[in-house]
């Protein structure tokens, strides 16, 4: 009987202790079982997460703890110290759907041109509802990410890549590395069931990001520079971009197209 390859989860832990248990939980309630669990204490300074990740006794996870460097810095910390064939970074305050891995990974093993298995998503905690996902292709990518942080991929392709970008330590370091891991080719797959459970806070990192547009330029340039070589290969059509959906989302935009509709209405009866 073939055994299953072995899959690498790399859980980054920075002062996230209260979640931390329920995201574990998630994921020993796979039914896919050759897996090992990288847990990377970032440098918390939480008394209660420490308290936690101490208490970490469990046969399938390993425990690293490391100064506070970022998540880009624990992420490739805990890949390094992996031993799988795929990898799934999953945030210490998520969660993945109970079949998630096992559909992923036969998918990867059946077709070596797919890169990346992406999945439908469902946000909980301050905020409830699904993550729309759309089909992928590089130049859509470069304009904006909708691959999901905890995507799977095989750790032979990370190691092809400088991992994780320690540049990015403010945020869309994620996007940055699916750029860095697509820009020489390869497909992206994105499975019908919900494979990830994306939690919401109230002050988390990436609302604060989208609130503050000045930063998140900063960020777009910074991506832009670490990609200057196949940014300069593509045009980018503006409607794909982030900063796009921004615009038609915000109330000005809205109220705007609330006040030309009867105008337009008027103009299609007249020509």
């Amino acid at each position: 009987m073939q055994t299953s390859p072995l899959i690498s989860i790399i859980v980054p832990c920075y002062n996230q202790g209260k979640y931390l248990t329920e995201c574990l939980e998630s994921i020993h309630s796979q039914g896919y079982d050759n897996y090992e669990i990288i847990v990377v204490n970032d440098g918390s300074t939480d008394a209660y997460t420490n308290q936690i990740v101490r208490g970490i006794s469990h046969p399938r996870i390993k425990v690293l703890q490391t100064e506070n460097q970022g998540v880009s810095a624990a992420r490739n910390l805990g890949i390094k110290n992996s031993t799988g064939k795929y990898i799934l970074p999953l945030d210490a305050d998520d969660k993945i759907g109970t079949n998630f891995i096992q559909q992923a990974v036969e998918l990867l093993e059946k077709n070596d041109d797919v890169k990346v298995v992406n999945c439908q998503v469902a946000l909980f905690g301050a905020k409830n509802g699904m993550l729309p996902l759309e089909s992928y292709s590089l130049k859509k990518l470069l304009a904006r990410n909708f691959i999901v942080v905890s995507a799977i991929f095989r750790r032979s392709d990370f190691d092809q890549t400088q991992g994780y970008n320690t540049n990015m330590k403010e945020g869309f370091e994620d996007w940055d590395f699916w750029i860095a891991l697509l820009k020489n080719g390869g497909a992206v797959h994105t499975l019908n069931d919900i494979g990830f459970f994306y939690r919401i806070k109230r002050n988390s990192r990436n609302a604060s990001l989208i609130a503050s547009r000045e930063h998140f330029r900063k960020l777009r340039q910074q991506i832009y520079m670490n990609h200057q070589d196949i940014y300069s290969k593509h045009l980018l059509d503006p409607q794909e971009s982030f900063e796009y959906e921004l615009i038609t989302q915000s109330r000005e935009y809205r109220l705007g197209v609330f006040l030309l509709k009867p105008i337009r209405t008027l103009y299609r009866l007249f020509h």
